[in-house]
């Protein structure tokens, strides 16, 4: 098949590339800047220039320096809000599923509660009994906690001065206190864990995921009692990592 130039194709690269060099060049570039590493002709570069500023990409300040336009933000949360975190983390999360042998799940807030949206099952005869839609609460659940320790400390008190601490298990939390002191404890870690407070026999490690304003989701890795293997490390030192990847491609 013939494939033939697209109009315009050239001219929309070079604006692009510009735009880039904008944005990669760090300190805002001045036309002299970006004259030496846009290797194209002086009106050439003011055409370009003048052309991303009318449709708000840049903007050049009182010093002549160029920044990036307001008009991008706007574009970058579109595109963010337009992204699927089920799609977006499912490969990652079978990859963590893969490397600690154990359930992995991804979860979301609802109002006052964590659901999981994703669940990525470990190949062991034994494993957590849980099914996508499955709602857990912020106190008793790695991914509810994790999800609180990541949102600013002011958001993250409001909601616990309203959640009901009620048991799940006998192991849960309902004093306050602890919690706090729990949520602070993972705040400083970057991951959370659930020692048999959501379901006996059953510990979890949780994580956050984020984008550019805060968090957006939780996973989790769970383990049985009986199979949880004396360095720990093995379960959260992946799951940070998991979740890191996954937040940087969403701008976090």
């Amino acid at each position: 098949m013939e494939h033939r130039p697209v109009p315009g194709a050239q001219s929309f690269s070079r604006s692009m590339a510009v735009l880039q060099l904008v944005a990669d060049l760090g300190a805002a570039p001045t036309v002299g800047d970006l004259m030496g590493k846009a290797g194209l002709t002086r009106p050439t570069l003011y055409r370009i220039l003048a052309s991303l500023e009318a449709e708000g990409l840049i903007r050049q300040g009182a010093d002549k320096r160029y920044r990036l336009g307001s008009r991008l933000i706007g574009l970058a949360h579109t595109a963010l809000a337009q992204q699927d975190i089920r799609s977006l983390a499912r490969e990652p999360l079978s990859a963590l599923r893969d490397e600690t042998g154990e359930t992995v799940h991804l979860a979301v807030r609802t109002r006052d509660e964590m659901v999981y949206v994703e669940k990525v099952e470990s190949a062991e005869l034994v494993r957590m009994a849980s099914t996508v839609g499955t709602r857990v609460p912020f106190h008793t659940s790695s991914v509810g906690k994790a999800f609180l320790a990541a949102l600013p400390e002011d958001d993250a008190e409001a909601l616990i001065g309203r959640l009901d601490l009620s048991p799940v298990t006998g192991s849960s939390v309902t004093d306050p206190g602890i919690l706090r002191a729990r949520i602070a404890s993972a705040r400083r870690l970057g991951y959370s864990s659930d020692e048999e407070e959501n379901e006996t026999g059953i510990v979890c490690f949780g994580a956050a995921i984020r984008d550019g304003d805060g968090p957006v989701a939780s996973v989790s890795v769970s383990v049985p009692t009986f199979r949880l293997k004396e360095d720990r490390g093995v379960y959260w030192r992946p799951l940070l990592t998991t979740c890191a990847a996954i937040s940087r491609q969403l701008g976090g």
